[in-house]
């Protein structure tokens, strides 16, 4: 069950069909191993779980967007070049950021950030 909800949440972001989606199995199940290796609460409800799955989604958006880059146009003026999908990625990368911290109750990203006072 827990793995749908990944699953869905990945296909609901990304917009892909199933048989796309399909193609990104192993990327989905590697996010799941990740995100979840980040719960650092020590017994975690149903509920936090399912959060877990969920952000999972989001971070398997994340990596096939990032994925994806190789892959899309390039523009390029003079020196400058710049991918067609580079807001794409920005936009994902918020996305799983503001997962990150809709969990901060129940894991721990390993991340130290400096901040201005």
């Amino acid at each position: 069950m827990r793995f749908e909800i990944t699953l869905n949440r990945f296909r609901l972001i990304s917009g892909l069909s199933d048989s796309d989606a399909e193609k990104w199995l192993p990327v989905i199940r590697d996010s799941i191993d990740y995100v979840s290796s980040l719960v650092t609460k020590k017994d975690p409800t149903e509920r936090d779980l399912e959060r877990v799955q969920s952000a999972a989604g989001v971070y398997a958006y994340y990596r096939y967007i990032a994925y994806s880059v190789d892959t899309e146009s390039r523009t390029s003026v003079g020196s400058f070049s710049m991918l067609s999908n580079s807001k794409k990625l920005l936009e994902a990368e918020k996305m799983w950021e503001s997962e990150l911290e809709s969990l901060g109750d129940i894991i721990s990203d390993g991340s130290f950030f400096f901040r201005r006072i």
